[in-house]
C-alpha cells in the first residue's frame, strides 16, 4: 500500500479552513472511493481526474484508491478539490513528490484534457494558507489577478496537471503568479453629464463624504438613477485592506477580479431576500449587500420591493455583516455598504400632488413597504424635480472636482477618529464630540417632543459632523445641525 497527501482549502463564507486530502493506493478492485462529506462536484471529480490523468499521459493506479478529506465532519464543496485529489493519488509511492507537496496548498479544477481551470474562492484560500503557515500555493492561471493581493506567500500558477506533476517531482519550475492591473467592471459616469438638480447633487456629495445612506424621491426621468450611478466616482479608491476584503467576497461569488474602486451593485427590484442578503440551498453564497461591501448598494424602484425583503437590511446596516445560520454551522459575510434607495412619489409619478391621479390613500401609503425602523436608518432624503429642468448640463461641476472635496472631508474624519462619520460609535460621539450647545439643545428639544428617535439624534449628529468637515470647520454648530435636520427630512 502507498499513501499520498496534499493540502487544500474548504470555504465557509469568506473564511477558509485547511483540508488534508489523503489518497491510499492498495489491493482491491480498480476504482476510486471518496469519503469526507463532499458534495456532488467533489464526488463526481473521480471521473474528471482519472480522465485528465490519462489524457496527460500520467501513470494512474489500476487498483483500489481510497481518498479521504479531513476534517471529515466539515462539508466540502466545489471543483477546486480536483487538483489536490489528483496529485495525492499520483504522489502515493513517490517520496520526492510528497516532500514538495507537504508545504503547498493546491486549488484548481481539472478539464478532461488535463488543463487547470479557474475556480471561485481562490483569494480566501490563499489567505487561509498564509494564516496557517504554508510557504507555497499553486493556483490556476485564470486566478492570478487575485493572488497579487496576498503578501508573504509564494504563489505559483499551473496550466496543466502534467506541468504540476513535473513540478512536484522536481523536473520543472512553475511560474510565479502575476496579475494584470485591475479593470473596473463598468465605467463610472461623470457628474458633468447631469443637468440641473443642485439640491440632489449636494445631497449625494454629503452622502459620499460621510458614508451616509440616502433616499432619492422624484418623478421618472428626473435623474435619480443617474445620481446613484455617479456616486462611486466621487468615493475615494479603496485602501489595500478594503480592496482585499471586497475582492474576497467577489472571489467567493465567482467574480475573479480585483476590486480597487468602490463596487456599485444595483439589483433588479424583483430581487429575493436570499439574493439580497445571501444564502441559497447547499453552499451559502454572498448576496447583494455583501457584493457591495465597501461600496454602494442601489435599490431602484424601492416601492416595488416587498417589505419583508427590505426589512432584512436593518441588521446589516447596523452590524456591517450578514450572519447565516445553517445546520451545525454559521457563515458570516461582510456587508459594510452605503445604501441608496430611489422611488417615485406615487404610482402615477406626479411630482405635484395637485396633478396626482392617485387616490389620497394610495399616495399616502405608496411607500408603505419602507418601514419606520428602516426609514430611521436613512440619513438623507433628497428630492429630484422635473420642474425647471434644463436641456444641457452646460457648466455642471464634474466628478473630479466633487471627488476632491469628498476626499478632503473624509481625510478630516479619518484623521480625527480613523473612520467615516457614519461608522462612528454614537455613544462616543454624544459624550466626547457633540455639536455646540445650541445645536445639542435643538436635538434635545426634538427628541423630547418625539420628532426624533434616539437613533435619529445620532444620525443627525453624524450628518452634522460631515457638513462641518465639508465646510472645513473644527466641529458642528447650530447651522450644521439645522442643515442636517433638513437633509434628513428632505426639506
Amino acid at each position: 500500500m502507498a499513501l499520498g497527501r496534499t493540502q487544500t482549502v474548504a470555504l465557509e463564507g469568506v473564511a477558509g479552513r485547511i483540508v488534508t486530502v489523503e489518497a491510499n493506493v492498495g489491493p482491491g478492485l480498480p476504482g476510486i472511493h471518496m469519503v469526507g462529506l463532499g458534495d456532488a462536484a467533489v464526488s463526481e471529480s473521480r471521473d474528471r481526474i482519472r480522465t485528465a490523468a490519462a489524457n496527460s499521459r500520467l501513470s494512474w493506479p489500476k487498483t483500489k484508491i481510497v481518498v479521504s478529506m479531513s476534517p471529515a465532519s466539515l462539508r466540502k464543496s466545489g471543483s477546486h478539490f480536483d487538483l489536490p485529489t489528483a496529485l495525492a493519488v499520483l504522489a502515493a509511492g513517490v517520496p520526492e513528490a510528497r516532500e514538495r507537496l507537504a508545504g503547498t496548498v493546491l486549488v484548481g479544477e481539472l478539464g478532461l484534457d488535463g488543463t487547470v481551470r479557474p475556480v471561485a474562492g481562490v483569494l480566501p484560500a490563499l489567505l487561509a494558507a498564509r494564516r496557517n503557515g504554508f510557504a507555497r500555493a499553486v493556483i490556476p492561471p485564470g486566478n492570478a489577478d487575485e493572488a497579487t493581493l496576498v503578501e508573504g506567500l509564494a504563489v505559483h500558477t499551473a496550466a496543466t496537471l502534467a506541468q504540476t506533476w513535473n513540478w512536484a517531482t522536481g523536473n520543472e519550475d512553475l511560474p510565479t503568479a502575476a496579475g494584470s492591473p485591475p479593470v473596473p467592471r463598468r465605467a463610472v459616469p461623470d457628474f458633468a453629464d447631469l443637468a440641473g438638480q443642485p439640491a440632489a447633487r449636494l445631497a449625494a456629495e454629503v452622502a459620499a463624504a460621510g458614508g451616509h445612506h440616502m433616499l432619492l424621491l422624484g418623478p421618472p426621468g428626473s435623474g435619480k438613477s443617474m445620481i446613484a450611478a455617479r456616486l462611486p466616482g466621487i468615493l475615494p479608491p479603496l485602501t489595500p485592506a478594503e480592496s482585499l476584503e471586497a475582492t474576497a467576497v467577489h472571489s467567493v461569488a465567482g467574480r475573479g477580479e480585483v476590486i480597487a474602486q468602490a463596487p456599485f451593485i444595483d439589483p433588479h427590484h424583483s430581487i429575493t431576500r436570499a439574493a439580497l442578503l445571501g444564502g441559497g440551498s447547499g453552499v451559502p453564497r454572498p448576496g447583494a449587500v455583501s457584493l457591495a461591501h465597501h461600496g454602494v448598494l442601489f435599490l431602484d424602484e424601492v416601492s416595488e420591493i416587498p417589505a419583508a425583503v427590505l426589512d432584512g437590511l436593518r441588521t446589516p446596516l447596523e452590524d456591517g455583516h450578514v450572519r447565516l445560520i445553517r445546520s451545525r454551522r454559521e457563515v458570516i459575510f461582510p456587508a459594510r455598504f452605503q445604501l441608496i434607495l430611489a422611488a417615485n412619489p406615487c404610482r402615477c409619478a406626479a411630482e405635484d400632488p395637485a396633478r396626482c391621479r392617485c387616490r389620497s390613500r394610495e399616495r399616502s401609503t405608496y411607500l408603505g413597504n419602507l418601514s419606520g425602523p428602516l426609514r430611521d436608518r436613512i440619513d438623507i432624503v433628497a428630492a429630484t424635480s422635473a420642474t425647471g429642468a434644463v436641456l444641457s448640463a452646460g457648466d455642471a461641476e464634474p466628478t473630479s472636482r466633487i471627488a476632491g472635496r469628498v476626499a478632503d472631508a473624509r481625510g478630516r474624519a479619518q484623521a480625527r477618529w480613523g473612520m467615516t462619520n457614519a461608522m462612528m460609535d454614537p455613544h462616543r460621539l454624544r459624550r466626547h464630540h457633540p455639536a455646540d450647545e445650541s445645536g445639542m439643545a435643538m436635538l434635545g428639544a426634538l427628541l423630547s417632543d418625539g420628532d426624533l428617535t434616539q437613533r435619529g439624534v445620532d444620525r443627525c449628529l453624524k450628518l452634522a459632523w460631515t457638513l462641518a468637515d465639508l465646510d472645513g470647520d473644527a466641529s458642528p454648530d447650530l447651522g450644521h445641525v439645522a442643515r442636517a435636520l433638513e437633509l434628513r427630512e428632505g426639506v
